[in-house]
This record gives structure tokens, sequence and C-alpha cells, in this order.
């Protein structure tokens, strides 16, 4: 064999090993950050030490020992080095992991088959130049600028293919739009809120699957292209209802989506500050949520909670029925009222206008889970649903996952609120662990993300409250959670009464070391893989 071959293959092999770990990981990063180039550009260039940590330094060291020594043996060095990094890279992701995995999808699956071209056209154009009894260091120095710089070599991939995939989404929006006109007797109802949304789905999903064949968008397939994906998929001729759930993280999302699927009934649960990285201030917010009010069909009905103070300063639509659910609020269609929390969950009533109503009982802790139930009352009792069949689906309503879901520790209680965190969710998780009587409360949290400018001012206020209930706090995160540690500092929270952790691990470490039986654990929020320290 000749030595050049012998050479390229101790380089090369030990190199795409390597180089392919790193694009799977960046793919992984661009997945998280919504395919948004811009987003994923944002996040490296603040994330620079952890996108090219100190690994990559070893194959310039390599690389220079060939420059002071060019050889046959240096070549073999070369290759080695990468071999090591390449085998350390993958046994340390295979300790660590992801807490979100990444899904391959279709669109994933594209866009790492033109990274693998781009990596296979410069192997080649390599193994051009290896396969020479001559050293060329310009060809290792190219390699090893393309290992340190593969979310780059991503990003480039997720541009180029932009224009199919908008060709292929336009394509699937039009398959979408075809199979919804073929269900001409199809009641859509559109859900959208900066909280609440998903568990008002999941309830009113529930609930009417005890008289009408409901599909509902699963999970958080908000988005245009999930709603998309669920229609072309999981809708069938015999459904009567299909509930979608609304997401939206700048103006236009959710009127995007309305023109799709043109719903009837629309239910707005909420309006506050969340994603305003994207939509900078709170009218932003009320302007894209009021989309689905504006795109309601003529003659159709919006649900609002009327105690949420942006919701009743928005105009009021001609043409449309307004029914307003509340707990505090005058003027009100529904109305939950004499509420209780006990071991079991929440007890209260409803009342509606005309007089009728119901007692309700539930596994489920939190007022915003009674506003989410009353949501979905409304919505039910408005379809020709009587209160007691309502109360009856709400008694056997599950907890939805990571939202104030209640587990079994191994000697104490777990609230789980890890799925999401905002200013008004936090709030109320607070006040749910403040009713757990004669507990020791503990509370997990890295804060709250994407709240642009008052990020900090609301993290603050968050830690202030958070002071006032907690026995115990571990923060995840040191940058993350400045502002809770100053607004600790600021309300003379005992520094023995709390601990700044790295990560969750070593956050959940030190929760069994200070754990007591009988306490009570709120894990508030969790951050994707995005957020690491």
């Amino acid at each position: 064999m000749h030595s050049g071959t012998i050479l390229a293959t101790a380089v090369l092999v030990p190199w795409l090993l390597y180089t392919i770990l790193k694009i799977n990981k960046a793919a992984h990063y661009l997945q998280l950050s919504g395919y948004f180039s811009g987003r994923y550009l944002r996040w490296v260039m603040s994330n620079l030490q952890r996108v090219m940590g100190w690994p990559d330094l070893l194959p310039l060291a390599a690389v220079l020992l060939l420059w002071a020594r060019q050889s046959t043996l240096a070549y073999f060095i070369w290759g080695l080095i990468y071999l090591m990094i390449a085998v350390a890279l993958y046994n340390n992701q295979r300790q660590t992991g992801a807490k979100k995995k990444m899904v391959y999808t279709s669109r994933l699956k594209r866009l790492l088959i033109l990274a693998a071209i781009l990596v296979a056209a410069l192997s080649f154009w390599a193994v051009q130049n290896l396969w020479t009894p001559a050293v060329h260091l310009e060809t290792l120095a190219v390699l090893y600028i393309v290992s340190v710089l593969t979310w780059l070599l991503v990003l480039l991939a997720n541009i180029l293919i932009w224009p199919l995939e908008k060709a292929i989404n336009f394509w699937y929006y039009q398959d979408a739009e075809q199979i919804l006109a073929d269900h001409s007797s199809l009641k859509v109802i559109g859900i959208t809120g900066s909280y609440g949304k998903t568990s008002t789905k999941n309830f009113l999903n529930r609930i009417l699957a005890e008289r009408f064949n409901v599909l509902a968008t699963p999970e958080s397939y908000n988005t245009t292209m999930g709603v998309i994906l669920t229609t072309r998929t999981r809708l069938k001729s015999t459904d009567e209802i299909y509930i979608v759930e609304m997401g939206a993280r700048k103006k236009g999302d959710i009127k995007e989506i309305c023109d799709l699927v043109h719903p009837s009934m629309g239910i707005l649960t909420s309006i506050g500050e969340q994603h305003l990285e994207t939509f900078k201030d709170l009218a932003n917010i009320k302007r894209t949520k009021f989309e689905l009010i504006q795109s309601l069909r003529e003659g159709g009905i919006a649900f609002v909670n009327w105690d949420d103070e942006n919701i009743r300063s928005l105009p009021t639509v001609p043409g449309i029925r307004y029914v307003r659910y509340g707990i505090l609020s005058e003027d009100l269609d529904y109305r939950a009222g004499s509420i209780q929390y006990d071991s079991r969950g929440s007890v209260f009533t409803v009342c509606s206008r005309k007089g009728q109503q119901g007692v309700f009982r539930t596994r489920l802790l939190g007022r915003h889970n009674i506003y989410n139930i009353l949501a979905a009352t409304a919505v039910a009792y408005e379809l020709g649903m009587d209160m007691a069949t309502i109360a009856l689906a709400v008694r056997n309503l599950a907890p939805v996952e990571h939202r104030l879901e209640m587990k079994r520790g191994k000697d104490y209680l777990i609230i789980d609120d890890a799925f999401n965190s905002n200013p008004v969710g936090s709030k109320m998780a607070l006040e749910v662990l403040s009713k757990m009587e004669g507990s020791f409360k503990i509370m997990i949290t890295p804060g709250m993300v994407e709240l642009g400018s008052r990020e900090y001012e609301l993290n603050f206020e968050f830690g202030r409250a958070a002071a006032e209930v907690c026995d115990y706090v571990i923060l995840v995160g040191p940058r993350q959670t400045q502002p809770i540690q100053e607004a600790f500092k600021e309300a003379h929270y005992p520094p023995d009464q709390y601990l700044v952790a790295r990560n969750l691990n070593q956050a959940l470490q030190h929760l069994s070391l200070i754990a007591r039986p009988g306490s009570v654990v709120l894990f508030e929020n969790d951050l994707p893989d995005t957020y690491n320290e």
C-alpha cells in the first residue's frame, strides 16, 4: 500500500469521527433554536467557550509539530491525537447526555445529509492532496479549521437548504388546507395565551371526549408546521372537533395558523410578559394574541379570561360573541368560587350567568389550573354538555406532565413545574408551595429566560417572592440566577439556606443531602441544554 494512502487514512478517519460528532451536536443546538439561523448564531456567539473547547487546541499542537518536523511519524501522531479526541468526546457525550434529546425529524435528516455532502466534498479534496508522499500542511490546517468551525458548517447547511424547506413547507401547507376543506363540518377551536394554553387544550380535549370525536394537537405542537403535521397525519373523517393550540414568538404567527384552520371558537387564556426576547414589549404580545379573536369566523365565540387586565384592555371585535370567565371580576358568564386546596388536590364551584352550578374536584393544584378548567368548562357547556358530565370528566383529569405535577419522591413530595416558567406561572407555583403547611419547603430553579430587557427585573421579583415562601432554595447556574441571588441578599435571606449549583446534576446531589422526610420540593423550570453554563 502506498505510504500516502496510509497517511491519508491515519488522518482522515479520526478527523471524520471527530467532525461528525461535532456536527451532530451543532445540529442539536440548531434544532433547539427552532432552526432559526439568527437565534442559533446569537447562541453560538454568546457560548464560544462551549462551542470551541480546549480539546480543539490539541490538533493545532499536532499541526505545529508537523511544521517543526515534517515526517511520516508526525502524520501518525496527528491522526492519533484526533482519534483520542474523537473517543474522548464520544464517551463524554454518552455519560452526560442531553436533557432534551435530538429528534431526527425529516427536516433534520435533510440538514444532516447536506452537511454530510459538504464534509464528503471536503474529504475528497483532502484525499486528493494527502494521497501523495509529500506532506501538505495546508490541507491539515484546513481540516483543523473545519473541525473547529463545525457550527459554521451547520449554519451554512441550514442557510443553503432554506429554499428547499420553504418549498416543502408550502406543499405541506396546501395539502393540510385541502384536507381541512374536505372536513367542512369540522368545528375548530383555537387556544392561545402567554400561559395555560397547553393545559387548557388537554383539559378541553378530555372533557369533550365524553361526548364528541375530538382531535387535539399533541404535546406542544403549537407552530404552523406542528398544526400542519397533525392535520396531515392524525385528522380523521369521523372527527367532529379539532382543538388547535397556537403558539407565537413574533407578530403574525397566530394569524398564519388561523388562516389555515379557520377557527369558529377561540380561547384566550392570558397575556403576559413572555418571549420578550423576540416580541420586545408587551404591546406586541397583546397584538399577536389578539390575532386569534380577530381571525374568528363571523358569528364565532371568543372565550376570554376576564381577570386578566391585558385581555380586558383589548378592543371588541364586531360580529363575535364574547364569553367571559374568571374568579375575581364582575360581569362574568362563568365564575369559579369557594376554592379550597387539600392533600388530594382542589375543590371549587362553577356558576354560569344563567344560574347553572356544579361542584368540581380535581387532583390538580394551583389557581391557574382552575382558570384552565374553567375555560374548558365554559366551552363544553356552550357546546351542549351538562355540568354533571363536565364535573365527572374534571375529576378524572390527569396532571399535565411537568406542569405543577405532583409526584412522590423517596421521602418527600415533588411538585414538578419544570416544563416552562414565566412571571405569572412562577408566582402561582410559589402560591401552591406556600399552601403546604407543616412541611420543609425546597425549590430548585434556574430562573426564567426569554424575557428580554426585563429578564433581570422579573427574576429579581421572583427571587424576592421565593425568599418569603421557601425554607431552602437550590439555584441552577451561577450566571443565570444572578438576579435571584441579588434579591436574596436584599431580602436578607440566610446564605446557609440556599446553594448555587453549576448544573442540575449537582443540584439533585445536594437535594439528597438536605431533603427531610415530609419535605415538599418544587422544581420550577428546567432550561434546555443551550442554557448550560
